[in-house]
This record gives structure tokens, sequence and C-alpha cells, in this order.
């Protein structure tokens, strides 16, 4: 198998590392956060989505008639791995990008289309998924958040939980069950909500890095237009698996790079400690950690390489792609634990003199939750188990 870029994806990548030259902020730590509020931090990275936007360096691979560039995912792999080289600021709207996006161009109408797809690529809309309920997380097949259809349109009822961003969400991209008798294949459906309709409820969750990112909604008798529900009636379930299933392959291609970026900062950070006190010079317990956090991420890129290259030849994703989830979920873990065992007590500032070590204490907190959200760590080793490796159940 051919791991090369073209001359042409050579020079796009060059283009676009000479344009982060020119237009990101400077700065003298890890991250680009704005200082101040959490309000604040939430408009940086919305602002920097748009520019991205502006200049054609954001959704490259959608077509060009919703906001992309039309190139192919390759192209987008390129982008994420040079954002993510200079730990750029992180994707702000990923439901809007990540799931919203690939659900209307796989099943959405063209009105639906037309009228969403620009906004969600340049930012304009921020979008939220609401797929997971309180009883309903990895199992998301016994969701209870009803959809009642009357003569006006849809009345909702529910609850979701761990909702990114739904306090500052314009839309919610939402899965609920349409026909309560059905089996689950043939008993939900996907609605487009407005946030701002009568009913809806956000309540922040505090979280243990002191931000509230996450949030609960409770939707009573909440109404939608008849006609916004992204495929047909009772086929949510389809549409939710397959129509993303090649998105799933691709969402997370952004963390490759930036996890990448994050360990040779520890590493670094490791070489100054041993010259000031001689720790980590024989440290045998450092030398296999991060040899095995370097084996996890090479394996990570050749194997984004290689689901890049079977999407590319028109081939479908499936399973393999819990194997990739697994990987990165418990490669953040281990670089967390790691930059935490490095840095000691600078882990909590950002300064110049303690190289950027803030970042690690929230990769720390956050990475605790990597192995649980979006189907635990168990969930995706029984589809790789049974799935890929045909072991019984």
């Amino acid at each position: 198998m051919d791991f090369s870029f073209t001359e042409e994806q050579t020079s796009f990548r060059m283009k676009l590392r000479a344009w982060l030259k020119d237009n990101l902020p400077s700065r003298k730590t890890l991250r680009y956060d704005s200082p101040g509020s959490m309000e604040r931090t939430e408009d940086f990275r919305k602002d920097w989505e748009r520019k991205l936007f502006e200049a054609g360096y954001a959704v490259v691979h959608w077509p060009k008639e919703h906001g992309g560039q039309g190139l192919s995912a390759t192209y987008n792999l390129i982008v994420s791995e040079e954002l993510g080289r200079i730990a750029a600021p992180e994707p702000f709207n990923t439901a809007g990008t990540e799931t919203a996006g690939p659900l209307l161009m796989a099943a959405g109408t063209e009105a639906q289309q037309s009228a969403l797809l620009r906004k969600i690529a340049g930012a304009e809309d921020i979008w939220c998924q609401g797929f997971t309920e309180p009883e309903a997380g990895s199992d998301l097949a016994s969701l209870k958040t009803r959809a009642v259809q009357d003569a006006d349109g849809w009345i909702i009822n529910g609850r979701k939980i761990w909702t990114s961003h739904a306090h500052v969400a314009n839309w919610c991209c939402l899965l609920a069950r349409t026909d309560p008798e059905a089996p689950t294949k043939r008993a939900m459906t996907v609605f487009i909500v407005p946030m701002s309709a009568p009913g809806i409820m956000v309540r922040p969750l505090n979280q243990l890095n002191g931000r509230a990112e996450f949030n609960e909604i409770l939707f009573e008798n909440v109404r939608v237009p008849a006609d916004n529900h992204i495929g047909a009636v009772h086929d949510g379930w389809r549409v939710a698996t397959e129509a993303v299933a090649r998105e799933r392959a691709l969402i997370r291609l952004y963390r490759q790079a930036r996890f990448q970026n994050e360990f040779e900062h520890i590493f670094r950070a490791a070489l100054v400690r041993r010259t000031r006190t001689g720790r980590f010079a024989d440290d045998g317990h450092f030398r296999q950690q991060a040899a095995d956090i370097y084996g996890m991420l090479r394996i990570f890129r050749v194997q984004n390489l290689r689901l890049l290259s079977r999407l590319e030849a028109g081939e479908q994703i499936g399973a393999e792609a819990s194997f990739l989830r697994l990987l990165w979920s418990e490669a953040r873990q281990k670089i967390g634990h790691l930059g935490l065992d490095v840095l000691g007590d600078d882990c909590g500032t950002e300064d110049e003199e303690s190289i950027g070590a803030g970042r690690f204490q929230d990769i720390y907190f956050m990475s605790r939750a990597d192995t649980i959200f979006a189907g635990t760590a168990q969930i995706q080793r029984n589809i790789v188990a049974e799935r890929i490796l045909g072991l019984p159940r």
C-alpha cells in the first residue's frame, strides 16, 4: 500500500502551512485559547473556524455547493495534520460538521441541504447532537425520548444528556422514538430541532476541569414542523448509523497530529527536567510509557491512511472505526497520565517557564471521559471482537 502523497497534495499542504503561519495568533503556550471566561474561549474558537472556512480550509471534502472544496478525504487529513501539528484551536462546531452535516448530505431533502449545510460549514449555525440519554448511552437502542405526530407537526418530550455545546447551539440533531411498538430499527426518526423552540430547557453540567461544555436538555411538549425530519419517518436508526459510517472514520483525524504534538511536548519537557534535576535519565517506567505512546501514535496514523485509502476506493467503513475509536481514546489517556507524571506541580500552570504545562491538566481531566462517551471502551471491544474477529457474543 502506498502511503505517499501526490505532488498536488504536497503543494496543498505547503500552501496551508504558509497560510497558518500568517494567520494564526501569536502565542507562547501549547494551546490557542483566549484568556478569560469560557464564553470568550468559545467565541475565539468559533471565529477561528469561520476564518478557516473563508480561506477554503474547512470541510474541504464536502461538495462545493455545501461549503467545501469538493476534494478527497485525503485533503481533509492534510488539513487535520497541519492544524494538529501546531496545536491550532480545536474545532468547535463538531456536532454540525461530524453528525448533522453528513446526515443531511446522505438523507436530507434539497431544501434542508440548501438552507443548512453552508451555515454548518462556516460555523454560522452551531449544532448539538441529541442522541445520548441518562439510561441510553452505550445502549442507544433503549432511548425513551418520544416524538408524536399530530395535525400540526411533531410534539417531542424527553431528556438528553452529555450534549456538547447545547448552551450555545442554534440547532439540535435529535434521535427520538416515533413508534413505541416497533423493533428498534423501525422505531426511530432523526429530527432537526431549533434550540429556540418553546419547551426546551438546557442545564449545564459542571466538569472536573471547571468548565461546563456538556449539558442536559429537557424537551417538554416541544413542537417542530412536520417536515423537520432527516430521512424517512421510523428510519432514523439506519440513517443515524449507516449515513455517518464514512464520517466515523474521519471525525478524529485531527487528533492524530494533535496527540503527536502533545507527546513531543512531554518528551521535550522530560529532557529539560533531566538536564535540571537528573530525573528521567534512567527512568525505565518513563521510557516504557513513552515507547507505548509512540507505537500507538504510529499505528493511529497508518490506520487513518489505510481507512482513507479504502474510502477513496469506494469501500464502506463499518466496525473498523471502533478500533480507531478505541485506539485514540486510550492513547489520549496515556498522554494525559504521562504529562502529569513528567510535569508534576507545573501541570496546573500555563506560562513560558512551564512550557505550556497547563494544557496537560486539562488533557488528563478530559481524557477520563474519552473511553466512556460515544460508546464505552467495552462496547468498542465487543464490536471489534464480534464483527471484525468473528468471536462469539
